[in-house]
């Protein structure tokens, strides 16, 4: 899991996901609604993103796997066993476990 995910306690995540007119925002501090998103997995990676750049965690991190992270699209990747989107999916809540990504159009 990346250190960004461990070390980022992310409070009611729940609350700061919108579902508008079939797209998915995020309420942010900075920026009121961040998006749109096709899903709720997408969501939560800009959710996680944003936090990233905002707190400068990136620049602390190592540069391969902040690079990897800021790069990283779980509705573009193929991987079949993606780390970033397992740990994504796990944070995600109330959704239904390896059938997000699956259920995503490429």
């Amino acid at each position: 899991m990346l250190e960004l995910m461990q070390t980022t306690l992310l409070f009611e995540i729940e609350q700061r996901l919108v579902y508008r007119n079939g797209r998915w925002l995020v309420r942010t501090r900075e920026i009121p609604e961040l998006g749109p998103y096709d899903s709720r997995l997408e969501a939560v990676e800009g959710l996680y993103r944003h936090v990233a750049v905002c707190s400068g965690r990136l620049t602390r991190g190592e540069p391969g796997l902040a690079r990897a992270f800021v790069q990283h699209s779980v509705a573009r990747c193929q991987e079949p066993h993606c780390d970033i989107c397992a740990d994504l999916e796990a944070l995600t809540p109330d959704a239904p476990r390896g059938q997000l990504k699956a259920a995503m159009p490429v």
